[in-house]
């Protein structure tokens, strides 16, 4: 299987690492091209020139500064991808009507949407690097999960499962002064997640740094980042999250992240159902009445997948 190392990277992938080397205007032409792939893919210069208020010369420019060896290689590069890009939310986005009408028509499309995702994921996540990320999470003193604008929930969501499983988690996901308390004893033996999807927002910028500063591995969760980012965290798990110009879903957070929890408790089975059955004798202490078997993340213990055992070479 190619690997996501391997794979050239997206005009997004693109446009997020180079957007601070662009001027004023070729900013304004990558942000347009990045946000509306489709019409990029068979726009001539002229017509994306007036879509952007710009020039035809500064969209052969920005191509050029992309990465491309003009506009041509960039609209093959899209054409290239259509199966990619021409996704049920694109069609939703662009006509109501081709989904159908009331919201049972937007139910079937925002389903096959995250269907489309999620088959993608399997081909563009790289089993090394999640490999990589699994063993982080698992030889860490504790795991640091940082999800700023509403990844709040989810990053508290996973933290308490990574506890339940015997691992040290918490969530840093707040802003201004506080988050400084968070991450001021971060130290090597830790890893940190951060989720960041187009850019990064302050906080996820200071995070990094001072993970940088310290010597913490992260593990970055992104759609876009990977190729800007690659170089300044430990791992990086990287696939669409939702098609570009739309809102942000965080479905496919939620999902790598739980495989990722799975994962580690696969690593050490012992430890992880050794862990639940003590909150279940804790909970039942709590409640004064005998509970049910405590599953992890929905699957029942029994069930929990056993690692396989690694060729020697």
């Amino acid at each position: 299987m190619t690997t996501a190392e391997t794979k050239p990277p997206t005009l997004q992938e693109r446009v997020a690492a180079r957007l601070g080397d662009l001027t004023a205007t070729e900013r304004k032409v990558a942000e347009y091209l990045s946000a509306h792939p489709q019409e990029a893919a068979f726009s001539s210069a002229e017509e994306l020139g007036r879509a952007t208020g710009t020039s035809d010369a500064s969209v052969v420019r920005t191509a050029k500064a992309l990465g491309y060896d003009g506009l041509p290689g960039l609209k093959r590069s899209l054409q290239g991808h259509l199966q990619t890009l021409l996704t049920p939310a694109n069609r939703l986005s662009a006509s109501l009507e081709t989904v159908g009408d009331g919201p049972e028509g937007v139910l079937r499309a925002i389903l096959r949407d995250h269907i489309e995702h999620l088959a993608m994921a399997e081909q563009l996540i790289d089993p090394d690097e999640f490999r990589r990320a699994v063993e982080l999470v698992h030889g860490a003193r504790e795991t640091v999960l940082c999800g700023f604008a509403g990844l709040d929930g989810v990053s508290e969501y996973i933290a308490t499962h990574l506890i339940r499983i015997g691992h040290r988690a918490r969530v840093a996901s707040d802003t201004g002064y506080r988050l400084a308390d968070r991450i001021l004893l971060l130290g090597p033996e830790d890893v940190v997640v951060v989720v960041a999807h187009n850019r990064l927002n302050r906080e996820a910028r200071i995070v990094i740094d001072q993970c940088t500063e310290a010597g913490v591995p992260v593990i970055l969760v992104t759609d876009t980042l990977g190729e800007a980012l690659r170089a300044e965290v430990a791992v990086v798990l990287s696939t669409r999250m939702s098609r570009p110009g739309t809102f942000t879903s965080q479905a496919m957070v939620l999902i790598l992240l739980e495989a990722l929890t799975i994962a580690v408790a696969a690593h050490d089975r012992d430890r992880a159902l050794s862990n639940t059955e003590r909150m279940n004798q804790l909970r039942e202490q709590l409640n004064g009445y005998p509970l049910a078997d405590e599953t992890i993340l929905g699957l029942p213990r029994t069930a929990l997948p056993r690692p396989k055992p690694r060729r020697k070479s």
